[in-house]
């Protein structure tokens, strides 16, 4: 009884006893093999200065390779409790009649010792402590986590630990394609990495593992001569690096099998670099691509930088992940949510045969907001199709200021723009034109819910269904581009997709988005460094980027059907300049998307009287047919008296040289009245009367100023203030 109560004493003191060397080797950073979609290795992390320690699982290791390493190392492992007496004295034998070291009687554990705490010295103390501490471990871990962790630490030389990183570094192949000749020259490397390494001494190599494992030399020295230093691949970078920060604080796991595609990746990647290099005097120093699959969003291809080792621009630096201003290419989601919205009665606000006003306008109050088109035209009267395919910023940022921009930053939110939380707010009506700084993940993963019906990743319903599709039939519509692009557009395509480009007001990012009913593309150029991009106004390098890769996948399965239309809308002839119903005397009409339930009125901007047609605008149109010079006649009584500049609460500021002044004034334009001459009051005295059009100047004195302005029985006032 004393001798068991000794013997269990004296386990559990082995292995409950400190032992800090052996609890930090077990838990010493290891490999993470990445592999695409279809089990090709992408990389093998690195854990230090290039050392590749792969881990393989006790079951995913081959018997073969368990037993010949047993019978190269350690015959009686299973047999002994760490040290093994018989290979002891057999070794000392041997050493003394050769007066020298010529056999070493280590077993697997004792070298798992020496593994954990490196030491040079031979002494006697030195031994005795690594066969406590080979006993220590024995207490601890079963026979196979022994074996299992010998297999996955034991150094091979040529910078890699491990069978598994050996297996790839000398004969380039996972470890369950090794052959039995190509195990036998791994198993007798540790025994001796200088001297036994295949790829500088085949010869030494094959003839130690003949002598052990007792195969034909000339086929053993035939695999040895074949290994070579394997040079591990270096796929996806950007993308690897991010998952690496997303598994960095979970549990440890050997492989991850990623959705990505390398074919996909290379084709994406050759049409970044091509842009590249197109761009190059551009200005342009760096790009980046993320394509998903709208099924549940996962990465096909994501490239970062178009060069990882391009330090003098950044090439490290993720471009899927930085903030950049996305310009237009956010567009669709605000009238997205303007589709979505519906007035007092229930009626929608927005429809795609709304016009929207695209004249000079000022926003805002006291900050005000003056938009321009891209191109620094006016288009007068513009249906809501047109505004967005053509990527007019005028009305995109009249939708914002009828909307609210609390409202669109909300959506934006559900749309998963995590970027916008801190600052959006302050960029006000700017979000209508892409002024808030957002990332390429972002963006892509929004703009799939149009061809995804709406839903997000999750499959909740962030926009209508109807509207979904409502955005997939003007984003796919080549003739409402063409106000904007004309109608050689980079990207039309042989099957259904949709596109949506975007420039920041500086010119230092020029994005495209793209997407079909499997795939969703972003591509961004442009300089990290912020500097502008010479002469690149619009979005062409990308959106070929874009259109290449999709054509690569879409054209692999041809007969795509279109776009589903939405349910609950019905397509109707409709004025394309007043987007009312077409009636005789409209010059033509186009079919457009209505409402079932509210059917617009019948277009009341065209009349026939005398044989002669005319055209009448409503009076918000009176500044842009001046300046245009059409000859049209205007409806001011469609509006009540209304001064549309300056704004209310606006504040001017006075040029700061005395001579500057006289050449300064106060812009004024109103519209509407129910008479052709009103009066102007300046600082409660009147000024003037003027004829239609009410346009006019006011003299800039300092203060707080007040204009009204009567027109019969109307009266309009604004009040402003010149610094």
């Amino acid at each position: 009884m004393k001798a068991l109560i000794a013997i269990i004493f004296i386990h559990m003191a082995l292995r409950f006893s400190p032992y800090p060397d052996f609890n930090r080797f077990k838990e010493r950073e290891r490999s993470v093999r990445f592999y695409d979609k279809n089990g090709i290795l992408l990389q093998a992390s690195s854990v230090q200065n290039g050392l590749r320690r792969e881990w393989t699982d006790w079951n995913k290791i081959p018997k073969k390779v368990k037993k010949a390493f047993l019978k190269a190392e350690d015959r009686r492992f299973f047999f002994h409790l760490g040290v093994d007496p018989f290979s002891a004295a057999a070794a000392a034998i041997q050493n003394a009649r050769a007066k020298r070291t010529v056999r070493g009687a280590s077993t697997i554990t004792m070298q798992l010792v020496k593994m954990a705490a490196p030491n040079g010295s031979r002494s006697m103390a030195k031994k005795i402590g690594e066969v406590l501490d080979a006993l220590r471990i024995e207490a601890r871990l079963s026979k196979k986590k022994i074996f299992e962790l010998y297999l996955n630490s034991v150094p091979f030389g040529q910078n890699c630990e491990g069978v598994t990183s050996a297996a790839r570094t000398f004969f380039g192949k996972e470890l369950a394609d090794l052959s039995d000749q190509e195990i036998a020259c791994l198993a007798v490397i540790p025994r001796r990495p200088g001297g036994y390494n295949p790829i500088q001494n085949p010869e030494a190599c094959a003839k130690r593992a003949a002598e052990v494992f007792g195969l034909d030399y000339d086929s053993l020295l035939e695999r040895a001569k074949s290994a070579g230093k394997f040079r591990y691949p270096f796929e996806m970078p950007h993308y690897i690096e991010r998952v690496k920060k997303e598994i960095k604080a979970k549990k440890f796991v050997p492989e991850i099998r990623l959705s990505a595609s390398l074919e996909v990746q290379k084709t994406a990647e050759r049409y970044i670099k091509e842009a590249a290099k197109l761009a190059r005097g551009s200005r342009i120093a760096n790009s980046a691509l993320l394509l998903i699959d709208n099924k549940d969003r996962s990465v096909l291809a994501w490239v970062g930088n178009s060069d990882w080792f391009d330090f003098s621009h950044s090439g490290q630096v993720d471009g899927v992940l930085s903030k950049i201003q996305p310009g237009s290419s956010m567009k669709p989601f605000l009238y997205g949510l303007a589709f979505d919205t519906l007035d007092k009665d229930g009626k929608a606000l927005f429809t795609p045969a709304t016009v929207l006003a695209d004249v000079p306008q000022e926003f805002g109050g006291q900050k005000i907001y003056i938009p321009e088109n891209f191109n620094n035209r006016f288009n007068g009267p513009v249906r809501l199709r047109v505004a967005l395919a053509s990527s007019l910023n005028v009305p995109a940022v009249y939708v914002l200021d009828a909307l609210g921009v609390d409202k669109y930053l909300l959506k934006l939110e559900e749309l998963g723009f995590e970027s916008l939380r801190s600052g959006g707010r302050d960029k006000d009506l700017g979000l209508a034109l892409g002024a808030g700084q957002v990332t390429l993940f972002e963006l892509v993963r929004a703009f799939s819910v149009w061809t995804g019906d709406g839903r997000d990743a999750s499959g909740k319903q962030i926009y209508s269904k109807d509207t979904a599709r409502l955005i997939c039939s003007i984003l796919s519509d080549k003739d409402a581009r063409a106000l904007g692009f004309g109608y050689n557009q980079v990207f039309q395509t042989e099957y259904p997709s949709i596109f949506k480009t975007g420039t920041s007001n500086q010119y230092q990012n020029i994005t495209a988005l793209g997407s079909t009913k499997r795939y969703t593309i972003g591509v961004w150029m442009g300089n990290f460094s912020g500097q502008t991009v010479m002469g690149k106004t619009g979005s062409s390098l990308p959106a070929w980027v874009a259109k290449n890769v999709l054509d690569f996948l879409e054209l692999k399965n041809p007969g795509h059907k279109g776009f589903p239309a939405p349910q609950n809308w019905v397509k109707a002839k409709i004025c394309p300049l007043s987007g009312m119903l077409a009636v005789k005397d409209c010059q033509n009409f186009v079919f457009e998307y209505v409402p079932k339930e509210h059917i617009p009125d019948p277009c009341d901007w065209h009349k026939t009287e005398g044989g002669q047609r005319t055209t009448t605008y409503p009076a918000e149109y009176q500044r842009w047919l001046l300046s245009a010079k059409k000859e049209a006649q205007v409806d001011h009584s469609s509006t009540p008296l209304t001064i549309v500049t300056p704004r209310q609460g606006s504040v001017f500021y006075r040029h700061p040289s005395d001579s500057m002044t006289q050449f300064e004034a106060i812009a004024v334009e109103a519209i509407g009245g129910d008479q052709d001459t009103a009066q102007v009051y300046y600082d409660d005295g009147l000024a003037f009367t003027i004829e239609r059009p009410f346009v006019f100047t006011l003299p800039t004195q300092k203060g707080k100023k007040t204009c009204k302005i009567v027109c019969g029985g109307q009266s309009a006032q604004v009040d402003f203030e010149i610094r």
